[in-house]
């Protein structure tokens, strides 16, 4: 989240703790929590599959060592610098997102000047996956690509999410 600067009291802790807070990114638990969390539509998103596939990059080698290596560095300050983006930028937000409050949509289109948000309705903290073809198409249409015929129809069929834009 980056209205969030640095991590805190995390970064002085003793190395051992670190490691051990690190790897209780892996279990199993934790990350059927977050799945649980992070999409509206649970029953279809949020399946054994699903945790163990976000568990996969944790027992990637050096996973380990460098998500230690960035809680020990203190973590990223970016906060400040966010009104610095000067170039257009499309916000796509998740209605029913339980992981990253609402009001942050909002705070990103305070601080950045040239930005426009969209709302998806009816869906968690993953946009891109519980709806990929309402997503796409706001992306196309926010870099101003045109639909080709199929895409154009499936645009015109898609009873998904509906948006609420704020320019």
């Amino acid at each position: 989240q980056v209205f969030i600067d640095g991590l805190g009291p995390m970064a002085k802790l003793p190395r051992v703790l670190a490691e051990l807070g690190v790897r209780v990114l892996q279990a199993e638990w934790l990350r059927t929590k977050a799945g649980l969390a992070a999409y509206f539509d649970k029953r279809t998103y949020a399946t054994k599959d699903a945790v163990r596939l976000g568990r996969l990059h944790t027992f990637q080698p050096g996973w380990m060592e460098a998500n230690v290596a960035f809680m020990r560095s203190g973590g990223y300050s970016v906060s400040s610098r966010i009104k610095d983006v000067s170039v257009d930028t499309l916000v796509l937000w998740g209605r029913n997102d339980e992981i990253l409050d609402a009001k942050f949509a909002e705070q990103f289109t305070r601080e950045l000047p040239t930005s426009r948000l969209v709302y998806v309705e009816r869906c968690g903290h993953t946009p891109h996956l519980e709806s990929a073809p309402f997503v796409a198409e706001q992306i196309k249409d926010f870099l101003g690509l045109d639909h080709s015929p199929a895409e154009a129809l499936l645009v015109a069929n898609h009873d998904g999410p509906v948006i609420d834009a704020m320019a």
